[in-house]
């Protein structure tokens, strides 16, 4: 795929800078491996999965109904922040802020990889999942 191309599909990808915790550090990362990806230094195909759930008071049957529907389509609950996808690798990172913990269907979801023998790494900043990228031979730079 040529530069240009992969610019239209990060082209969204973009810095929010009120956002804190989790999100915070998802956008954070998000914004680097766009980099990586754009410089050609990150290997594969990435991307992040939004799996959160909400549902909100003034619309709680629909966004539950909604919620549903995803889940009849294949949503899965736990899957990790980011997906990693080389000819060589696939590896998940579940990004939490310090204290963050894994919920229960991350745990679940966690077990799943280990059964499979598919790398899942947990980590709490950037130079974190650089480095896991690294270790992994799918960040160069």
């Amino acid at each position: 795929m040529n530069i240009l191309n992969k610019i239209r599909l990060l082209s969204k990808i973009c810095n929010l800078p009120n956002l804190k915790g989790e999100d915070a550090l998802t956008n954070k990362v998000a914004m680097i491996l766009t980099g990586y990806t754009l410089d050609n230094n990150l290997k594969g195909i990435w991307f992040h999965v939004p799996n959160e759930s909400v549902v909100s008071k003034e619309n709680k049957l629909k966004d539950i109904l909604r919620i549903q529907r995803k889940h009849c389509m294949g949503l899965i609950n736990g899957v990790p922040d980011f997906v990693f996808i080389s000819k060589d690798k696939t590896l998940f990172i579940e990004l939490k802020t310090e204290k963050g913990r894994l919920s229960e269907y991350q745990l679940y979801f966690r077990d799943w990889c280990a059964d499979e023998q598919i790398d899942y790494y947990i980590a709490r900043s950037v130079e974190e999942v650089t480095d896991i990228l690294k270790r992994n031979k799918l960040l160069t730079a």
